[in-house]
């Protein structure tokens, strides 16, 4: 069985080599089967003096880990449905107040978690707000942009999440990830930001707005603008923290095994997008976690770079973080490609 077999991140170096310099300026990269793991680092952390002093990508460093985040909110989310605080069928306004009116009453918490409540992709809230309240008010009263039932990637669900769940939970939404799933799964480095620079690698330049390099400070503006704390980025971790989120998805921690099922299980099928709750799965065309991972395979990726994918047919879970976006923001075809292909190194039979 492949499950026997020995596990080595090795296979991905050379491609990890090649990238650093051009794609991203450190990586990581950690496979893990049948409970072994092994993790491959290179590069540095941030050649740009600007941004404090430069330092070797290792297995202990800080990554800005984007909508990864995302799984940790799912994941608390999921928590609260086990203890029946939440039910998935519930409308969205229960938990949202502001979020009423017309076709918005139809749009239930399991339609934000399959990202097909008919939100907006994207807005620059942090334009306007300037605290979590503002931003939640400001998405909620955003109009649908699509039909319910319709997939639409979207932060704004989440982003609302974070209100929501703060009061289902009656404490601060940082608290209740660490206390309900960072520190069940004992994620011991993850924890939202501003996090010590010398140990983050470095992001982009933001020339628009902070005008400076962002290190140890969320690269979403969203996200910053209401203080570093959302539920749909702004944790930072270690490439071992993302493998100790997975379990909650792989193994049933924090939500148990038929959530963590239900999760991995398609609710939504569209134009080649499959999604689970909170989760991508495996689309049936095309490479995207590269040719040997089955269509039993999920995860989620990251804008700055990140991403986490399991594939239980072979018992494989890849997680890779780079800082990509450290060059800028044009270089989405290129990091598709090096994911491809470092999956394609570490699954080829």
């Amino acid at each position: 069985m492949r499950s026997a077999e020995p596990i080595s991140a090795a296979p991905a170096a050379p491609i990890v080599d090649a990238a650093i310099g051009t794609l991203c300026t450190a990586c990581v990269v950690r496979v893990e089967r049948a409970g072994r793991s092994d993790t491959y680092s290179a590069g540095t952390l941030c050649p740009d003096e600007t941004g404090g002093p430069d330092g070797p990508c290792n297995d202990e460093s800080l990554f800005d880990l984007a909508s990864l985040t995302k799984l940790a909110t799912t994941a608390l989310v999921l928590a609260f449905v086990r203890e029946r605080l939440l039910e998935l069928d519930m409308p969205f306004r229960e938990l949202v107040p502001d979020f009423r009116g017309g076709a918005k009453d139809r749009v239930t918490l399991r339609h934000v978690l399959t990202h097909t409540g008919g939100l907006t992709w994207w807005k620059p809230l942090w334009k306007e707000a300037s605290s979590l309240a503002e931003a939640v008010w400001l998405a909620a009263k955003e109009p649908l942009s699509q039909e319910v039932g319709e997939f639409k990637y979207s932060d704004l669900g989440y982003i609302m999440l974070t209100a929501g769940l703060a009061r289902v939970g009656d404490a601060a939404f940082a608290d209740l990830v660490r206390a309900r799933v960072l520190g069940v799964v004992e994620a011991a480095d993850a924890a939202f930001g501003p996090r010590p620079p010398e140990r983050c690698a470095a992001t982009e330049e933001d020339r628009e707005w902070r005008r400076r390099r962002l290190r140890g400070e969320v690269h979403d503006e969203n996200a910053f603008a209401v203080g570093g704390v959302c539920g749909h980025a702004g944790l930072f971790g270690t490439a071992a923290d993302v493998a100790a989120l997975a379990r909650v998805f792989r193994d049933g921690a924090v939500v148990g095994n038929e959530l963590a099922a239900l999760a991995r299980t398609e609710q939504v099928a569209g134009d080649n997008i499959r999604r689970g709750l909170g989760l991508a799965l495996r689309a049936p065309n095309g490479p995207m976690c590269g040719r040997y991972f089955s269509l039993d395979a999920y995860g989620h990726t990251g804008f700055t770079g990140t991403s986490l994918w399991i594939d239980p047919a072979i018992d494989l879970t890849v997680i890779i973080l780079t800082n990509r976006v450290y060059f800028g923001r044009q270089n989405d075809d290129a990091l598709y490609q090096f994911r491809i292909a470092v999956h394609e190194a570490l699954s080829a039979p």
